[in-house]
């Protein structure tokens, strides 16, 4: 009794064991994959990607004039004109 149970246990490590290997072996192999991946999806921007980052750069370069404007305006009556040429920023 006490052989079949070390022979079951022993057979049971030893197919364990494949299963184990066969992760190890193949592991690298899908790392290397996700990373092939990512570095391919981080390069290439979509359509609407593009158009976000154009919208992000028109407003920042509106901020700036805004802020110009409101820079070197002297009187309130000019920063009120600043404001108003500005105001759906």
């Amino acid at each position: 009794m006490r052989l079949s149970s070390i022979a079951i246990s022993s057979l049971a490590l030893t197919m364990l064991s494949g299963c184990v290997a066969s992760k190890i072996v193949t592991a690298p192999f899908k790392a290397a994959g996700t990373v092939v991946e990512t570095a391919v999806d981080a390069s290439t921007q979509t359509e609407s990607e593009r158009e976000e980052d154009l919208g992000r750069k028109v407003l920042a370069e509106r901020k700036r004039e805004r802020d110009a404007c409101l820079e070197q305006a002297e009187t309130k009556e000019e920063r009120k004109e600043c404001k108003r040429a500005y105001k759906d920023d």
